[in-house]
Order: C-alpha cells, then structure tokens, then sequence
C-alpha cells in the first residue's frame, strides 16, 4: 500500500528545470581543496534549520505518532511537536563526508572529529546510510547519454543532464516563514515527557 507522504512544507515546492554540469573537472563554488570560500559556500547552504511546529495529526500521518518521548512545545508558546526539514540533514551529511576527504585540514575544526574516533565513524556512516536511502527513494530517472570521446576506447557518459529539481529558495523561505522565532533556549522539557531508552 503506497501512503502518500505528508510533508507541511509540500506547499512550497515550485518545480523548475535545470541542466546539471557533470564534467568531471568543471569548477563548482563546492569543489576544490579546502579554504575560506570553499567553506562559505557550503555554510550559505548547509544552514540550521529552522524548527516549527507540528499537530498530533501530522505526526500520525508521517509514521511517527505521538509519544511520552516526543518533544512538544509549551501551551505558552503555541503547544504542537518539534519538527525540523530534511533538505538540512542531508546537506550536512553531504558536507561532512565533503570534509573528510580533506580530514587533515578539517580535523582541528570539524566539532564531529572531536567526538572521539568510535562516534566519528559511526556519524559518517549514518551520513553515507542516509544518502543512500535519499538516493535510492528518488530514483533519479534523468537520461544520461554516450559519446565516443578522442583517448578513451569504451562510449563515455554525458553527465551534463537535465533533470525537474525543487525549488530549494522556496522551502527554506517557507521554513523561515513558518519557523519558530523563538530562542530555543526556550525549549524545556514539559513534566509528562520520558526519555527514550535508546535514540531511534
């Protein structure tokens, strides 16, 4: 049976077509060796997400109903469940496995490293695990075609692909427009709420 997915955030999403540059050495403003602009780029769009809020309702159709371990929100603050967008975790998982081919520099500076090397490795592979399910959840069905390319003797793909992508700008706006404002500072545990006995 195929559920179909209720996301607040759908209502933001604006379809647009693009064409991705696949060349293996084009420049990117997110490729390269490490430096200042390098990471300013990627801190433009690897940004925190905003949390907002959620009915009970919502959570039981996205999979995951209320329980004494979830995170509400206090009366005083509008009530409703803590909710983040997804689009962040996986820029930042992308971004962390970006850093760790270039650990030597990052390794003083990524807070991740500091971890210890049982939970770095344990995040990286969460990250990779996460990537994979994205990956495959999509099923990008772009067209990728071949040329007989000057010094290679097999047909060489043309990673320069058009594919409908979503408008990122409009669900980040949305989040903003429907994010908390509130410091989270003001997010306290609520007297009927119990931990879970281990993270799901």
């Amino acid at each position: 049976m195929i559920i179909a997915t209720i996301a607040p955030a759908l209502e933001a999403v604006e379809l647009y077509n693009v064409k991705f540059n696949g060349t293996l050495d084009h420049p990117s403003a997110f490729r390269g060796e490490p430096n200042p602009e390098l990471d300013a780029a990627w801190d433009r769009i690897a940004v925190d997400p905003r949390p907002f809020r959620v009915t009970s309702e919502i959570l039981e159709k996205i999979g995951q109903p209320e329980r004494p371990s979830s995170v509400r929100f206090s009366d005083e603050d509008g009530g409703g469940f803590m909710a983040t967008i997804e689009v962040s975790h996986q820029i930042h998982c992308l971004n962390m496995l970006r850093k760790h081919t270039h650990l030597d520099y990052y390794e003083s500076t990524d807070i991740s490293v500091a971890d210890g090397p049982e939970l770095y490795r344990m995040h990286l592979d969460h990250c990779i695990e996460m990537l994979r399910q994205l990956i495959l959840c999509t099923a990008d069905t772009g067209v990728i075609t071949y040329d007989w390319v000057q010094g290679y003797s097999r047909p060489y793909p043309n990673f320069n692909t058009l594919h409908t992508c979503r408008n990122v700008d409009r669900v980040l706006e949305w989040n903003d427009q429907h994010g908390l404002h509130e410091p989270l500072s003001r997010l306290v545990r609520l007297d009927h709420e119990v931990d879970l006995d281990i993270a799901p």
